[in-house]
């Protein structure tokens, strides 16, 4: 949300969607087993139907961190619908951030919570504080298919069993965290994470 209607420039910075590394592949491997492979090409059929026709996929999904904002209540706000935006205090460099654990041993982009929200400050009174002053958390996720073919006596037709899971990995990526300077106790915690695993089977008949 714009912070001063009037003076759109000086609310300039990376937009909330900017992805500075996003990185999608994906894959398909059919397993090399059964007749018309390169192992067991001459098995029988009881064989070829316990161990041909199986297939995996993959997709991965990774991209850093996107830009968020640090809010300071409601101090000196010049667009009184939303929160003011916080600035660095003069003469002081970010703490370092990146996704870790503070002091308290909880998940959060700042080692320290008090200290680090005490390096901001509110915008100065007619002011639009700094958008996009630093980037939140990263994402990667991977969803795996394994799934098996089996021929039926009939010419086309085959069935297929499908066991799927998304995020195989159970990787936690955090979604949102307290960015309010005017909280320094929970300064940094994250408050929000993806969808954990998910696996979900199917049987798909094909004719």
């Amino acid at each position: 949300m714009i912070q001063d209607t009037f003076n759109v420039n000086a609310f300039r910075g990376s937009s909330d969607f900017d992805q500075r590394h996003n990185i999608t592949a994906n894959m398909v491997v059919e397993l090399p087993f059964g007749k018309g492979k390169q192992f067991l090409n001459g098995s029988n059929k009881f064989v070829n139907q316990v161990l041909g026709g199986w297939q995996t996929t993959m997709l991965w999904r990774y991209r850093s961190g996107l830009p968020v904002n640090i809010s300071y209540g409601g101090s000196y706000p010049t667009n009184y619908l939303t929160s003011a935006l916080a600035i660095l205090k003069p003469g002081v460099s970010m703490p370092a951030n990146s996704p870790g654990y503070n002091q308290n041993g909880n998940p959060s982009l700042f080692r320290t919570t008090i200290a680090s929200a005490d390096a901001f400050t509110q915008q100065y009174p007619g002011g639009t504080g700094t958008r996009a002053i630093m980037r939140g958390a990263g994402m990667s996720n991977f969803d795996i298919s394994l799934g098996k073919f089996f021929t039926m006596p009939f010419e086309g037709h085959r069935i297929q069993v499908r066991a799927e899971a998304f995020n195989a990995f159970n990787n936690v990526n955090f979604t949102t965290a307290n960015l309010s300077a005017a909280s320094p106790s929970s300064f940094g915690q994250f408050t929000g994470v993806m969808a954990p695993r998910v696996m979900q089977f199917a049987l798909r008949y094909e004719f």
